[in-house]
């Protein structure tokens, strides 16, 4: 057999190889990419749903807001009391000798 023809075969041998390969690979990505397109479609359809479910809050935002204002005067006072009790219990740690 002639050498060039030999390499010309060779050569389109490889290139077979090759152009299979990247077909093989390039199928994968392609499976690849539509497993992420359906996680996307199934996000994006929870996004719209808490869209939906949530579009009446601004509506009744100001409302709730108002009714919470006691609650934080509440706390303010429950941390007050909680700070006050801190200090004299370290008043009475201290005392004791205990850290």
């Amino acid at each position: 057999m002639d050498t060039v023809l030999l390499l010309t075969i060779l050569t389109i041998v490889a290139a077979a190889v090759l152009l299979i390969a990247l077909g093989i690979g390039l199928l994968n990505i392609a499976l690849a990419l539509e497993g992420i397109g359906s996680s996307l479609d199934k996000i994006a359809y929870g996004v719209r749903a808490i869209e939906v479910e949530t579009s009446p809050l601004p509506e009744c935002i100001d409302g709730i807001n108002d009714s919470l204002a006691p609650v934080v005067g509440g706390f303010e006072a429950v941390g007050g009391s909680l700070t006050s009790a801190d200090m004299h219990l370290g008043n009475i740690a201290g005392a004791l000798g205990v850290k």
